[in-house]
C-alpha cells in the first residue's frame, strides 16, 4: 500500500509535461516556424541582386536537396495576429503540402497566409528564413544568398528546440522548480522518513531490489494519468486548433515527461534504498526519522517560501503590464495613428548614417504635419539627482489631444519652447529650464533655449502614445514640454532614435504610406502598426504571464503548505518524546516548540529579505535612482507588500499544522507512557 503523498508525487510530471509542451510550442509557432531544421539571417552585403533572382536561387537549392524554404513576413496591418509565410514548393515537401493545405497555426492568436517564394519581391529580401533540410541544403543556401550579393549567418535548431521545449513563459520556471521540488521531497519523506512500509516487506523475506520494484510500481500512477489525460487533451487540442502540430506536442510532451520523472523516480529509489538498510527493529517500530530527512524538509519549505515570493512579484508585474496595455480609453486617445517599426538587425543599426537617415524622414514628416511628436523622457529636475518624468510634443499632438493650463485655457504651440509644470508640483521653474537647455534642448537654437516660459499644467494626465509595455500610456505627473518645431530643437540622430521608438508617430495609415513612398525608405520600415499594436502584443503576452505566475502563485502556496506539514510530521517523529516530557515539566508550549517556530520567523525573515531585493530591482534603475518611466516601477511597493503577506499566509497555515500537531503528539506520547 502506497502512501498518498507519494501518488501525488507520481501523478504531478504528465501533467505537468502537457502544460510545458503545450506552452513551448505555442510561444514557438508565434515566434517562428514549429519543426525547422535551421535558420539563415541574411542581410545586404554590397550590391545586391533583384528579389526575383534571390527567389530562383532558394528555388534550385531546394528542388535539388527535396528541402523547404520558409519566410515569414509581418502582415503591415496587423503584425501582431496576421502573418504570410512565403514558401517554397517542391514536389513532395512540407512546403508543397502548406501551399496546397495552408500552415498548421497552433496558436489560434496567429493566422498565417501561405504564398509562394516567388512572392518575395514585394518585401525586403533581408530577414531570417528557416530551413527543413539537411546540413548540405544549408551550405548551399548560404551560397545562393552569397552569389546574389547578400551575407548570410547560418544557426542550426537543436531537436528539442524543433519540438518548442526551452520557450517558454516568464512564471512557468518558477512553477516547473516548486512542483518538482515538492514531488522529490515528498519521496524522500514519504520512504526513507518512514520506513516501516519497506521493514514489513523485509519482514516476509523480500530483497531490496524487489522491494525497490515494488516501490517503483508508483509509476502506474502517471501511467494512468496519461491515459486516463491523453483523450481529454486530444479533444481539446482538436477542439481549439484543429489537431494542429499533434506530432510535435505528443514527442515534447513524451520528453519532458521522462524529464520531470527523472528526478522523482531518482529521490524515490534513494529513500527506498536509504529505508532498507535502517535496522530491521527500529524500523518496525517507526524509528526516528533522520536529522538530515527533517532538515532537508524544513529547507525545501523555505525554498518553495522563496519560490512563492518570487511568483507573487511576478504576477502583480505582469497583471499591471495587462492593464495598462490596449484598454478602450488609450483606444480612443490614439484616433488613426500610427507607429513605425523599423526593420532590425540585419540592418546596420550601429552605422550614424543609417539612423541620421531616418531622423531627416522623421523630421520631414513633423514638418510636414504628417507625424506628431509625443516622446517620454525622464529629465533632471535641476535639484540633486532627481528626476521626473516628461513629455517632449508638438503643435500637432496639442492639436489631436485636448490639454488644458490650470487657469482652463486649452494649451497650443507659439514660437517658443514652453514647459508646463504639474499644478501642484514641488519642482523649481528656474532649475528645471536650466536643465532643459544644458542638456535635452541642447542641440536647439540659442534663441529658443534663451526663452524657455514656464506654466502650470491643468489636465491631470497626458497621453504618450505608447508602443509598448516599457512606458506608461497615461502619465499623471509628468512635465509637458513643448517644442514648436521638433525638426530644428533635436539633432537627426535624436529624432531617428525616437521614431524607432514610436515617439515620432504619424497621423493616420495613408500620410504615412505616402511619406515612405517619398523618402524611400521603404526598406528600412518592417511595419506600419496602429498606436497600441505592440502594447497589445505586451497586453497578450502579459496576459499568459499572468495565467502562469498565478498557477505559480498556487502551486508554490500549496507546496509550502504540503512541505511545512511534511518538515512539522517529520520533526514530531524525531522529537515527540522530548516534546512530551517538555510539556510534562511545564514548558510554556512556545518554548517547547521553539525550533519550529524559529523556522517560522526564519521563513518570513528570508520571504521579506528576497522581497526587499525585488523591490530594489524593480523600482530603482541602474544608477540606482527611482525610475519614473516603466509602469513596474509603480508595481514595486504593492508588489513586495503581497509578497510578503504571501509568506505570512503560509507561516501562519504552518503555525496552525505546528499547534495542531503538538497536542497530537503529547497525547499519543502520553498513551505510550502509561
Amino acid at each position: 500500500m502506497r502512501s498518498r503523498v507519494l501518488r501525488l508525487a507520481y501523478a504531478i510530471p504528465p501533467v505537468l509535461a502537457f502544460v510545458l509542451a503545450f506552452v513551448g510550442l505555442a510561444v514557438t509557432d508565434e515566434s517562428g516556424v514549429v519543426g525547422s531544421t535551421s535558420s539563415v539571417t541574411v542581410s545586404l552585403d554590397g550590391a545586391a541582386q533583384s528579389n526575383r533572382v534571390i527567389a530562383g536561387a532558394i528555388a534550385r537549392v531546394v528542388r535539388e536537396h527535396h528541402a523547404t524554404v520558409v519566410r515569414m513576413v509581418a502582415d503591415r496591418a496587423d503584425p501582431i495576429g496576421r502573418r504570410t509565410a512565403l514558401v517554397t514548393d517542391a514536389p513532395g515537401t512540407i512546403g508543397e503540402q502548406w501551399l496546397r493545405d495552408g500552415y498548421p497555426d497552433f496558436s489560434r492568436t496567429m493566422s498565417s497566409r501561405v504564398r509562394p517564394m516567388s512572392d518575395l519581391d514585394r518585401v525586403d529580401p533581408a530577414g531570417t528564413y528557416e530551413l527543413f533540410g539537411d546540413e548540405a541544403a544549408r551550405r548551399d543556401l548560404v551560397r545562393a544568398f552569397a552569389s546574389a550579393g547578400y551575407g548570410a549567418r547560418t544557426e542550426s535548431t537543436p531537436l528539442l528546440g524543433r519540438l518548442g521545449i526551452g520557450a517558454t513563459v516568464d512564471g512557468v520556471p518558477g512553477l516547473v522548480g516548486v512542483l518538482v521540488l515538492g514531488a522529490t521531497t515528498a519521496c524522500l519523506v514519504a520512504t526513507v522518513g518512514s520506513p516501516r512500509r519497506c521493514a514489513v516487506r523485509r519482514l516476509h523475506g523480500h530483497s531490496t531490489a524487489r522491494i525497490l520494484r515494488q516501490e517503483l510500481g508508483a509509476l502506474r500512477t502517471s501511467a494512468t494519468v496519461a491515459l486516463v489525460g491523453a483523450p481529454l487533451a486530444g479533444v481539446g487540442i482538436w477542439i481549439m486548433n484543429g489537431a494542429a502540430q499533434w506530432p510535435a506536442l505528443v514527442a515534447a510532451t513524451a520528453v519532458l515527461g521522462a524529464a520531470l520523472l527523472t528526478p522523482v523516480v531518482l529521490a524515490h529509489a534513494t529513500g527506498v534504498l536509504l529505508a532498507c538498510r535502517r535496522p530491521l527493529v527500529d524500523a518496525l517500530r517507526g524509528a526516528r526519522p533522520p536529522g538530515g530527512v527533517v532538515g532537508l524538509a524544513h529547507a525545501a519549505r523555505l525554498v518553495a517560501t522563496l519560490l512563492l515570493v518570487s511568483a507573487v512579484s511576478g504576477l502583480v508585474g505582469a497583471e499591471i503590464v495587462a492593464r495598462t496595455s490596449g484598454t478602450e480609453r488609450d483606444l480612443r486617445a490614439a484616433g488613426t495613428a500610427v507607429q513605425l517599426w523599423i526593420t532590425p538587425d540585419p540592418r546596420p543599426i550601429e552605422s550614424q548614417a543609417y539612423w541620421d537617415r531616418l531622423g531627416r524622414f522623421a523630421g520631414g514628416a513633423l514638418q510636414d504635419h504628417d507625424a506628431l511628436l509625443s516622446a517620454v523622457k525622464e529629465v533632471s529636475t535641476g535639484s540633486g539627482n532627481a528626476g521626473v518624468p516628461a513629455l517632449f510634443v508638438d503643435a500637432e499632438y496639442l492639436r489631436l489631444q485636448d490639454v488644458r493650463a490650470a487657469d482652463g485655457t486649452r494649451i497650443r504651440a507659439g514660437s517658443r519652447p514652453t514647459a508646463w509644470i504639474p499644478e501642484h508640483s514641488w519642482l523649481d521653474p528656474d532649475a528645471l529650464v536650466r536643465s532643459l537647455t544644458d542638456w535635452d534642448l541642447r542641440d536647439a537654437p540659442d534663441a529658443a533655449r534663451r526663452d524657455i516660459t514656464v506654466g502650470r499644467l491643468g489636465t491631470p494626465e497626458l497621453w504618450t502614445y505608447p508602443d509598448g509595455g516599457s512606458v506608461r500610456g497615461w502619465l499623471d505627473d509628468a512635465v509637458l514640454v513643448v517644442v514648436p518645431t521638433p525638426a530644428t530643437m533635436f539633432s537627426a540622430d535624436q529624432l531617428g532614435s525616437w521614431l524607432s521608438t514610436g515617439d515620432v508617430a504619424f497621423r493616420d495609415r495613408a500620410r504615412t504610406e505616402r511619406a515612405i513612398h517619398a523618402a524611400g525608405v521603404g526598406s528600412e520600415i518592417s511595419a506600419v502598426v496602429d498606436v497600441g499594436q505592440a502594447a497589445a502584443e505586451t497586453a497578450r503576452g502579459a496576459r499568459r504571464t499572468v495565467v502562469a505566475q498565478a498557477a505559480a502563485v498556487v502551486s508554490a502556496a500549496v507546496v509550502a503548505v504540503v512541505l511545512a506539514a511534511l518538515a512539522t510530521s517529520a520533526h514530531r517523529r524525531r522529537h515527540g518524546r522530548a516534546r512530551f516530557a517538555k510539556t510534562v515539566a511545564g514548558v510554556h508550549p512556545v518554548r517547547a516548540d521553539g525550533d519550529l517556530l524559529t523556522v517560522e520567523v526564519v521563513s518570513v525573515v528570508l520571504a521579506a529579505l528576497a522581497a526587499g531585493v525585488a523591490w530594489s530591482r524593480l523600482r530603482l534603475g541602474d544608477a540606482g535612482q527611482i525610475s519614473v518611466l516603466d509602469p513596474l516601477t509603480q508595481a514595486a511597493s504593492p508588489s513586495a507588500l503581497l509578497a510578503v503577506t504571501a509568506a505570512v499566509v503560509v507561516s501562519i497555515l504552518s503555525t496552525s499544522i505546528v499547534l495542531g500537531t503538538a497536542r497530537e503528539t503529547d497525547r499519543s506520547r502520553g498513551d505510550e507512557a502509561r
